[in-house]
């Protein structure tokens, strides 16, 4: 579970952060919505433990601010803009295998269903790889940790129509008690993922909507037009 309660952030005159009040329950696909400068990515990062924020942020009990490392542990992330990372594909995979304890084949298999053969790439340099490389070795670094808690920022933004349709396969595949948070700019495109709409103004919870819930087995079909669309 993750509580927000009471949760504001300011940076100089502007407030990023109103008191937030959010509980997140097991089992949730959330989806949270806004334009720019409405607060989702800042919450995002507060959740992440990433910024100081007044107020309390919980993940199955514990403090994310006094307890990060235990808070986070059953946490992975999506972010939406790729670190510039030095090193190459190789170091940056072993570290993160490291860290996480699982094994790195694990990270090259969720990459090969995203469409990025990752043996062929192991040498090249983190930022060298092309915007779409970077976003399916990280979707597939968050996917391989097999989280209980999976967060994402405009996920698929810079994925191709195979990759995305991999992607979001994976995520309905996720355990029916884990959570998943989706942060978008519109609304209409996470919709069909999600349980749960958590609009965002000005640093505040503007709706929190609850959606029809997800059928098992989420089914992409195409359009006449050639867009994706949900059945």
């Amino acid at each position: 579970m993750i509580e927000i309660e009471h949760v504001s952030k300011h940076f100089g005159r502007v407030h990023a952060l109103s008191d937030v009040d959010l509980y997140i329950e097991p089992g949730e696909r959330i989806a949270l919505v806004g334009s720019n400068g409405s607060g989702k990515t800042t919450l995002l990062r507060a959740m992440l433990g990433l910024i100081r924020v007044s107020g309390q942020i919980r993940i199955g009990g514990v403090d994310v601010a006094k307890q990060p490392v235990k808070a986070l542990r059953e946490l992975a992330y999506v972010p939406q803009i790729s670190p510039p990372i030095e090193a190459p594909v190789r170091e940056v995979v072993t570290a993160f295998a490291s860290l996480r304890g699982i094994d790195a084949e694990a990270v090259v298999d969720c990459a090969a269903d995203l469409g990025l053969e990752l043996p062929a790439q192991l040498a090249t340099r983190f930022r060298d790889l092309s915007g779409g490389m970077r976003q399916k070795l990280l979707a597939a670094m968050a996917l391989a940790v097999n989280p209980k808690i999976l967060i994402c920022d405009e996920p698929t933004a810079n994925l191709d129509a195979a990759a995305r349709e991999a992607f979001l396969e994976r995520l309905d595949r996720r355990p029916s008690d884990s959570i998943l948070i989706v942060c978008s700019h519109h609304d209409a495109d996470v919709r069909p993922l999600v349980t749960r709409v958590v609009a965002m103004r000005e640093g505040a919870v503007q709706s929190d909507e609850r959606t029809t819930e997800v059928p098992s087995g989420l089914r992409l079909n195409r359009s006449l037009s050639g867009r994706r669309v949900y059945a």
